[in-house]
């Protein structure tokens, strides 16, 4: 699981999936700050059982 910062979208969780690729799990209207999209991605990382990285 990954957080990107853009230009469009400051702060935005995305799921690499082997097989359909990249998923995007927030919404484009989600108004979170930065440290709030973080905490977001570590709890569903802790849930799932997998790693994040922040690019």
């Amino acid at each position: 699981m990954e957080v990107k910062k853009g230009p469009y979208a400051p702060h935005v969780i995305y799921m690499e999936v082997r097989i359909q690729g990249t998923i995007r799990l927030t919404r484009a209207d989600d108004n979170s700050t930065p440290p709030e999209i973080e905490q977001k991605a570590a709890q569903l990382a802790n849930f799932l059982g997998i790693h994040t990285e922040v690019i």
